[in-house]
């Protein structure tokens, strides 16, 4: 996979990424997939609100993988809180959703890009990279509600 060879290291040499995710084997595909490539760490992952919250501020990670879905929550309440506590991290949702007001919704929270869970791998890191570069993101074909 040629993209993740060109991914920006993070100072420390590698992106730090907390997934949020009510569904466990979400989860745990993400975890394998992105612990899989250079220059990406997952440090931890939650599928509770308050759980992500707590990680969040204790982990300090540079991105946040989170779907629209979040026990206790929504994805994009949680995204927000995330975001007043750890005002350095950066979000990236991660969903099945291509409604535009669920990007909307996600977006207005403060999130830095919205990738669909269809995409592949290197759509998912082109992400990444981006959001690493300052920049926001959304998937091929996704346009904000009016």
């Amino acid at each position: 996979m040629s993209d993740a060879q060109t991914l920006p290291e993070h100072e420390e040499g590698t992106i730090r990424l907390l997934l949020v995710d009510v569904h466990a084997i979400s989860r745990n595909s993400s975890r394998t997939l992105f612990d899989s490539l250079p220059g990406l760490s997952v440090v931890g992952e939650a599928g509770e609100h308050l759980e992500a919250l707590r990680l969040a501020v204790v982990l300090q990670p540079d991105i946040v993988l989170i779907s629209m879905r979040v026990q206790g929550s929504t994805g994009p309440e949680t995204a927000r809180e995330i975001l007043e506590q750890v005002p350095h991290t950066r979000v990236v949702f991660l969903t099945l959703f291509d409604d535009p007001e669920y990007i909307h919704s996600a977006m207005a929270s403060g999130a830095h890009a919205y990738v669909l869970k269809q995409e592949p791998a290197a759509e998912i890191l082109k992400a990444i990279t981006k959001v690493m570069a300052g920049e926001h993101y959304l998937s091929p074909g996704l346009k904000l509600a009016q």
